[in-house]
């Protein structure tokens, strides 16, 4: 089966599929299109403008389209952490006036891992961390000095069990950080990030 992707474009999913996959319909929320190599961001922006709330980019090769998509981007590596304690709360920070988890561009010489557990631990302040596995991989577009960027964020999770009370990492415009139990939730759920929601229901998955 061919590989699928999604990316966060405008903060709407955009799913790169294989053309043919049934159940995928046209709707007023949902549009379809044909990939057309470089043109598909242009046809993915016009969607969203549009009011598209997902967007399915059908492809004969998907890996392909794929790849011609990343090429338009000037590429960051980034990593970062949900983590637990005993208590089976989550650790979630609070930047720029949205619920998040902790996470930051992977440095030089680091590996995926280690620059996970670098960024959870400056930016909530606790240590040391125990990283468990693998959760899954985010990926999203944005602008940076008018330059288009494609993130992906590959996420870990991490447990915690020492009796640090985490604090936030001001100089990174953290200004709370929380340990929230699952039926605590709503409020993060709320006022987050979509791909923030997709690594917790990775989470609770398990």
């Amino acid at each position: 089966m061919a590989q699928n992707y999604k990316v966060y474009f405008s903060n709407r999913p955009v799913f790169f599929t294989q053309s043919g996959t049934p159940g995928i319909v046209e709707s007023p929320g949902t549009v379809v299109i044909s990939s057309l190599g470089k043109t598909d961001t242009m046809l993915i922006e016009s969607a969203i403008n549009r009011g598209a709330r997902a967007v399915y980019v059908m492809c004969q090769d998907v890996k392909e389209s794929w790849k011609t998509f990343q090429s338009q981007f000037e590429f960051v590596q980034a990593a970062g952490g949900l983590v637990i304690n005993p208590n089976h709360e989550i650790l979630f920070i609070f930047r720029h006036e949205k619920w998040d988890l902790p996470k930051g561009k992977v440095e030089k010489g680091e590996s995926l891992e280690e620059g996970a557990l670098r960024e959870v631990e400056e930016e909530c302040s606790i240590s040391p961390l125990k990283l468990k596995s693998k959760l899954c991989t985010t990926w999203h577009t944005y602008i940076q000095d008018r330059e288009p960027m494609l993130k992906a964020t590959e996420w870990y999770l991490m447990k915690y069990s020492g009796e640090q009370k985490p604090s936030p990492q001001l100089i990174e415009g953290i200004t709370d950080v929380r340990w929230l139990r699952a039926d605590e939730l709503a409020i993060v759920e709320a006022n987050t990030y979509p791909s923030v929601l997709d690594v917790i229901e990775a989470y609770l998955k398990r």
